[in-house]
């Protein structure tokens, strides 16, 4: 009977040990953070986060220049190997995710309309996708807009939030999620996107749309 309850007690014990450590285990979420401009994303704790300095040359930032070159960005990519290449390449098999803030030059100030926010990353609205469309080596084909909103907060922010699907050099369909936001003055965008294959689009959707959700700005202390 002594042996019977030792053996009980021991089952008892791993049960618990189980609970406990699946209580105190890894995050479930990685929660990205910009302080100075209040900018925030949550993204699931298994995602990579992608090199800052490859990621700017991914961008075309000029890596010889030391002094700041007034933006903040970060990259997130689900794929077993990251790689900026599934930012801005022709296929992104997982979830590659994108965020940046970036100063705007008062020059260009008056010039921010919601198609240059369409724009910013790859041919969106129909006057971008006519000039795509007569050019002869253009990376872009078959695109389909998903839907396309402008959107505003109570922050003093506004922007455009669009989701469309695109061939990038012949590759495979990609779907690109993104929202891009000016402030008030238009000193500052603030960009996000997420995209992956439309087969991956469509399997992880829900871990996408959870992504996007908690993409926020706060633009007002």
């Amino acid at each position: 009977m002594a042996r019977r309850s030792g053996r009980l007690c021991g089952l008892l014990l791993l049960v618990l040990g189980v609970v406990v450590q699946a209580a105190c285990g890894a995050p479930e979420y990685s929660y990205v953070t910009n302080s100075e401009d209040r900018t925030y994303l949550r993204i699931p704790a298994s995602w990579n986060a992608l090199d800052s300095k490859e990621l700017g040359l991914a961008f075309g930032l000029d890596p010889t220049l030391d002094e700041d070159q007034g933006i903040w960005l970060a990259g997130y990519d689900a794929d077993a190997s990251p790689s900026t290449a599934h930012l801005v390449g022709p296929h992104a098999a997982a979830p590659a995710v994108f965020v940046g803030v970036r100063d705007v030059p008062p020059p260009a100030r008056g010039q921010i309309s919601f198609d240059v926010m369409r724009d910013l990353f790859r041919p969106v609205s129909p006057a971008a996708r006519q000039r795509v469309a007569a050019s002869l080596v253009s990376p872009f084909s078959g695109f389909v807009l998903i839907a396309d909103e402008v959107v505003t907060t109570g922050e003093g922010l506004r922007g455009v939030h669009s989701i469309y699907r695109y061939r990038i050099q012949g590759g495979p369909t990609q779907v690109f999620d993104q929202t891009v936001y000016v402030n008030d003055d238009a000193s500052k965008l603030y960009m996000f996107f997420v995209r992956c294959s439309t087969e991956c689009y469509e399997e992880r959707r829900q871990e996408i749309e959870s992504v996007v959700s908690s993409f926020t700005v706060r633009e007002r202390p």
